[in-house]
C-alpha cells in the first residue's frame, strides 16, 4: 500500500530537466538566462543614471546660468536709484531734455539685469509737455560692476503716416518722385521759410553763407511763402501788412541785396509785422535802388504765389528749409552735408 501511495505522490510532481549547454559539461541553460537577466538589469540601472533630468531650480530672481542662479553685484532698486542721478545730470544738457528731470517718473521705473552682458537696463517713464503730455520712455544701459551709465534711448513719437521719403545721409533726406536739376554744378538751392517761422532770419543767414563757403557750385534762390505762422497775426495786423515782410525780402533778392537787407531787418525786427514804410526806409536804407523795388513790389504778390507752388511740390511743411539739386531735403543747420553728398555724388 506504501509502494502504491509514494508511486502515485511521485507521478504528480513536476519533473524539470536541466541539460547541459555543452557536450562536455559547463553551465546549463538555466543558470545562463539568470546571468544575462543580471547583465540586462546593470545595463538598464547604467543608462538610467546617464539620463537621469537635472533638479529644476525655482525662485531666482535675475535667472539662471551654469544651473545656478545668478547674483549680481547690484540688485534692481540700486540700479533704479542709479539712473535717477544719471536723470538728475540732464539739467546740465543745454537743450530741451534738461527738462527731463522734472517730467521723468522714477517711481515707475522698472530694471531688467541681463547676465550675459553683465548689464542692467532700467526704463524710466516720463511726461513730455512739447507732445500734448504724452507719456513715453527713456531707457539707462548701467555698468553690472558699478552702475555707470553705457548708453541711453530715448523713445519719441512714432510718425502717423510713413512716406517714401529716405534718409540717404548725414543731414540728407532723398525726396521720393524728385529728380535732379542739374548734372553738374552750378546746382540749385532753394532756402524756403516763413518769415514768421522761428529761426527764419538765423537760418536765411546760414543759406546766404552758403554762397561763399562753395563759390561758383551753387545756383542759391530765396523763396518765401505764408504758413500758420504768418496766420496767426492776421487778426491783428491784417494780411497786407503781415505779408509786407515777404514781398520786401523777395524784391532784395532780386537786386542781390538780401545779406543787407536782412542783416538791417534783424535789427528791428522782433517777430510781429512792421509797418511798409520801415520797411521801405530799410530797403532803401540796405542799398536797394528805388526804382527797380517799386517795380518788383508791384507784381511781387504773383511771384510769392509761384513760390507757395515750389514749396507745395516740395511738400514743405515745415521752415525753414532747405531743397539741395530739387531732389534732397535739408535744414539750414545741416545744409552743408547736403551739398557735400550732392557733390560728390554728381563727381562719382
Amino acid at each position: 500500500m506504501a509502494k502504491k501511495q509514494n508511486e502515485k505522490k511521485a507521478k504528480q510532481e513536476p519533473i524539470f530537466i536541466v541539460k547541459p549547454a555543452l557536450k562536455h559539461g559547463g553551465l546549463d541553460y538555466l543558470h545562463i538566462s539568470l546571468i544575462a537577466l543580471v547583465i540586462i538589469l546593470i545595463a538598464l540601472s547604467f543608462s538610467l543614471s546617464l539620463f537621469k533630468p537635472n533638479s529644476i531650480i525655482r525662485n531666482c530672481q535675475y535667472g539662471v546660468l551654469n544651473n545656478t542662479c545668478i547674483q549680481p553685484k547690484y540688485n534692481s532698486t540700486q540700479a533704479i536709484s542709479a539712473s535717477g542721478k544719471v536723470l538728475a545730470s540732464y539739467l546740465f544738457v543745454n537743450s530741451s531734455l534738461s527738462l527731463l528731470p522734472y517730467y521723468s517718473e522714477p517711481n515707475m521705473a522698472n530694471a531688467s539685469y541681463l547676465p550675459n552682458l553683465n548689464e542692467w537696463i532700467v526704463n524710466v517713464p516720463y511726461i513730455d509737455p512739447l507732445a500734448n503730455n504724452s507719456r513715453f520712455s527713456i531707457s539707462f544701459i548701467l555698468s553690472g560692476e558699478n552702475l555707470s551709465l553705457s548708453n541711453s534711448y530715448l523713445q519719441s513719437i512714432n510718425p502717423k503716416l510713413q512716406g517714401n521719403d529716405t534718409v540717404v545721409s548725414l543731414g540728407t533726406v532723398q525726396l521720393s518722385g524728385k529728380v535732379y536739376c542739374q548734372t553738374k554744378p552750378p546746382i540749385p538751392v532753394y532756402y524756403i521759410t516763413d518769415p514768421y517761422a522761428p529761426g527764419a532770419f538765423s537760418g536765411l543767414a546760414k543759406a546766404i553763407n552758403l554762397s561763399s563757403a562753395y563759390p561758383g557750385k551753387l545756383n542759391l534762390s530765396y523763396d518765401f511763402i505764408f504758413t500758420n505762422y504768418s496766420a496767426k497775426q492776421y487778426s491783428g495786423y491784417g494780411v497786407l501788412q503781415t505779408q509786407a515782410i515777404g514781398n520786401y525780402l523777395f524784391c532784395s533778392a532780386s537786386q542781390k541785396k538780401i545779406a543787407q537787407f536782412s542783416a538791417n531787418l534783424t535789427k528791428i525786427f522782433d517777430g510781429r509785422p512792421l509797418p511798409n514804410d520801415t520797411l521801405y526806409q530799410t530797403a532803401i536804407g540796405s542799398g536797394l535802388n528805388a526804382s527797380s523795388l517799386n517795380a518788383c513790389l508791384a507784381n511781387s504778390t504773383t511771384s510769392l504765389d509761384y513760390q507757395a507752388k515750389l514749396a507745395a511740390f516740395y511738400n514743405v511743411v515745415s521752415t525753414p528749409q532747405v531743397i539741395v539739386d530739387c531732389r534732397y531735403s535739408t535744414i539750414p543747420e545741416t545744409a552743408g552735408y547736403a551739398i557735400n553728398y550732392t557733390l560728390k555724388s554728381i563727381n562719382s
